[in-house]
């Protein structure tokens, strides 16, 4: 599942280029889908060792998307639209996963977080800018003038 996830999004980032609505709203369908494969993984106790390195991979994957699907959002509607929060949930959480799962894999994935306290400060800061994006949309309006 994890590869022809992989598959379908390399096809339409070739065919369309890798900002393309089209691409961004596969992203956002294969996350919800590895979310989905992943819950009930975890609701399975004691997965055998291949189980596992498939839920690595479906994290990675899951990361890799999120990752994509927030800079598109971040560029084709604003830093503070509130599906932007939704994907900066989806790395925080990711981030945190790997973590906990197999810091390694996450660190070969994404160089630039090649150690737990660099991997930390990035899901930090996906939590927090996620949180203050929620809270934009969460406040009451003011009142009108």
């Amino acid at each position: 599942a994890v590869h022809a996830g992989r598959q379908a999004i390399a096809a339409l980032v070739e065919s369309c280029g890798a900002r393309h609505l089209s691409v961004a709203t596969t992203r956002r369908e294969l996350i919800g889908s590895l979310r989905r494969r992943l819950q009930q993984q975890t609701q399975a106790p004691h997965a055998p060792h291949a189980q596992q390195r498939g839920e690595v991979a479906a994290f990675v994957l899951l990361l890799e998307s999120a990752l994509e699907l927030w800079y598109t959002q971040r560029r084709l509607l604003g830093p503070w639209h509130p599906e932007c929060a939704l994907s900066l949930h989806e790395v925080g959480a990711a981030i945190g996963a790997l973590l906990a799962r197999d810091a390694r894999a996450l660190f070969d994935a994404f160089p630039q977080w090649s150690t737990p306290t660099l991997a930390a400060l990035a899901e930090r800061r996906a939590v927090e800018l996620h949180e203050a994006i929620a809270r934009l949309y969460s406040s009451p309006l003011p009142p009108a003038p």
